[in-house]
């Protein structure tokens, strides 16, 4: 009973401190105000509020934008919906919508504005919308996306390894030079495993998310590939790509398309010496990237529904998606347009946007699965295990395989 009671007490405190902090939900009714808040920088909050001001000339409904940590993003969501004090909209992880939706906190978008929704798909890349639907759900729209794309010092690599034979041949001749490679998002964790996983013809669940489909033989190819990798070149401690780049140690990288800002600002001196290209195909002939990314969502309990959907249509259009990310290039926030017909307007190199758009095309993100965020564990583990411990591939994946299975059945019991 006292253990009960002083969670009650804790939440209690913490619904206090969310409504202290952010304002109560039903404040926004009374002002005529949509409130969001976002997971990320207090400067792109800033670039959201000051597009509302235009908003609120077309509509005369104000909208405030308000940051939150990456760190205390999801607790504090979930001490909102406890407490009933969340925002009208929400900018989330990927899969949060899911989570969000499923306890009933969220607008089930496709439900409440079908029409608008099927527009909105039509303009996306298809590669990141398999993650924000849950079945026949949408909790959430995309908000912007971030992709793998493979970086290399093209005064040291004449022409970047388009195949997993290539990789791996340059990697060893990178070794032979006392150079090596980078994985720099991702490292010995399942989102740098899944582009190998894919480019492998493999996946983690099968096409109507009931079965775990790890400890299958192209999910063992793509993790002994994998290891081959840290074997001859790939270190397992962390080196920055700034660095690696820089000094030419390690001139080929893969990594996420933000760090492109990080080159450009961080390691002037080396302008023009790297590029990027699409990552390499594997045997399947994929070169399927990992494709992340936050979407915006609409809760429950938000009295300002039809004027939120409105305002979310109107940060998806085009000409404020490009001031979006002409903003966060100043901030270093560099995400990328989910709006296809925004990327025709971007300012960007002309050769860096071709392939951003390219390996957005062939890409895909986390599973719209409710046991994923407690499943990826499974996978980290079996990762580790094989790559730093030499353990046998097939048999740690068949273990994540089992665990990853409860987890699903357990979640879909409820």
């Amino acid at each position: 009973m006292i253990k009960k009671n002083g969670r009650i007490a804790i939440l209690a405190v913490s619904v206090l401190f969310v409504c202290f902090c952010f304002g109560c939900a039903g404040s926004a009714e009374k002002k005529n105000e949509i409130v969001m808040w976002l997971v990320g920088s207090e400067g792109q909050a800033k670039t959201i509020t000051k597009i509302g001001e235009s908003f609120t000339e077309k509509t005369g409904v104000k909208v405030s934008c308000q940051a939150i940590s990456w760190g205390d993003a999801h607790s504090k969501y979930l001490t909102s919906i406890a407490g009933d004090v969340s925002p009208d909209i929400g900018i989330m992880g990927l899969t949060w919508g899911m989570e969000f939706g499923e306890l009933g906190a969220m607008v089930d978008l496709k439900k409440e504005f079908p029409a608008d929704v099927a527009d909105l798909e039509r303009k996306t890349f298809p590669s990141i919308l398999e993650s924000t639907q849950l079945g026949d759900k949408v909790f959430g729209i995309p908000f912007d996306l971030s992709e793998h794309i493979l970086y290399y010092r093209n005064d040291i690599i004449a022409e970047p390894p388009r195949t997993w034979e290539e990789l791996l041949i340059e990697v060893k001749r990178l070794k032979s030079e006392n150079k090596g490679m980078i994985i720099d998002w991702g490292s010995l964790d399942w989102i740098g495993y899944s582009p190998f996983l894919w480019q492998a013809g493999g996946d983690y669940y099968n096409s109507d998310y009931t079965k775990v489909t790890l400890d299958s033989p192209e999910a063992e190819e793509a993790l002994n590939f994998l290891a081959d990798l840290y074997k001859t070149g790939v270190p397992k401690t962390a080196v920055p790509l700034e660095q690696g780049l820089r000094t030419g140690d390690y001139p080929l990288a893969i990594s996420g398309n933000w760090k492109i800002i990080s080159l450009t600002v961080g390691a002037p001196e080396i302008k023009g010496k790297w590029s990027i290209t699409t990552l390499p195909k594997g045997p399947s002939g994929k070169r399927t990237a990992f494709i992340g990314g936050r979407i915006f969502g609409i809760f429950s309990k938000s009295k300002m529904k039809k004027e939120s959907w409105e305002f979310i249509k109107y940060l998806f259009d085009s000409e404020n998606q490009c001031k979006i990310y002409s903003a966060s290039l100043e901030t270093e926030d560099a995400y990328l347009p989910p709006n296809m017909e925004a990327w025709k307007d971007i300012s960007m190199d002309k050769d860096f946007k071709e392939v951003l758009q390219s390996q957005a095309k062939e890409a895909k993100g986390p599973p719209p699965v409710l046991s994923w965020d407690a499943s990826t564990r499974f996978i980290n583990y079996a990762i580790q295990m094989v790559v730093i411990k030499g353990a046998d591939a097939a048999t740690e994946l068949k273990k994540a395989t089992i665990s990853m299975q409860k987890e699903l059945d357990n979640k879909n019991r409820y």
